[in-house]
C-alpha cells in the first residue's frame, strides 16, 4: 500500500488517466477561473490567427 506524498501522486496520475474524471480540469485550477466561456465567432478566430502569424514572421 502506497502511504504520504507517493499516495497524492498516485492518485493524481490515476485521476489525470481518467478522461472521463468529472470536472477534473477545474479541480486543479483555481476557483477565480472561469469554467464557461462564450463560443469564438469566426472573427475573433480571424484576428488571433492574424495575430499569431504577425508573431511567427517578427512582429510585422
Amino acid at each position: 500500500m502506497t502511504t504520504g506524498k507517493a499516495a497524492v501522486i498516485a492518485a493524481d496520475e490515476s485521476e489525470l488517466a481518467d478522461p472521463s474524471a468529472s470536472d477534473l480540469f477545474h479541480r486543479l485550477v483555481p476557483e477565480s477561473v472561469p469554467r464557461h466561456f462564450a463560443e469564438p465567432t469566426p472573427e475573433l478566430t480571424a484576428r488571433v490567427a492574424r495575430g499569431l502569424r504577425g508573431l511567427l514572421d517578427g512582429g510585422q
